[in-house]
Order: structure tokens, then sequence, then C-alpha cells
């Protein structure tokens, strides 16, 4: 088993390797991957409320006068 070590910058999640281990580019391996920061743990309960709290000043849904009929209206145009 060959090691590598390095350090780079996880892009979409790509990992991008040095072009001195070129002869690693096409080899399947074993990924370990340390960080040197903690990663926000912030919980969905967390990411929904903080949506939620931009959504208050968003004024998507104000001028549906009656909410009811404009679902059911949205409902029909399934059919």
């Amino acid at each position: 088993m060959n090691a590598l070590e390095f350090t780079t910058q996880i892009e979409k999640g790509i990992i991008h390797l040095p072009k001195e281990y070129d002869e690693f580019a096409n080899v399947n391996a074993r990924v370990i991957v340390l960080f040197d920061q903690p990663l926000s743990h912030e919980t969905q309960k967390e990411r929904l409320r903080s949506v939620f709290q931009k959504m208050e000043s968003k004024t998507m849904f104000r001028t549906i006068e009656n909410p009811l009929s404009w679902q059911k209206d949205l409902r029909n145009e399934w059919d």
C-alpha cells in the first residue's frame, strides 16, 4: 500500500491531486479526510429556522386574499 499526504481545497466534492502525484490520477484509493478547522454542526432544525426567518421579510404570499381558495385553484390545475 502506498500513502500520499498533501493539503488541498475540496471544491464541490472534488479532491484534486497535486501535479507531483499524476501517476496516481486513475487508481482506486481509500480516502481519509482530516480537517484543521471544526465543521459547523448546525442541525436541520436550526437550518429550517434560519430559512423561515429569512422568509419572514419576504412578501411572497401576502397578496393572496383567501389562501384556501387559492390552494384549491392550484390543485384544480393538476386535474
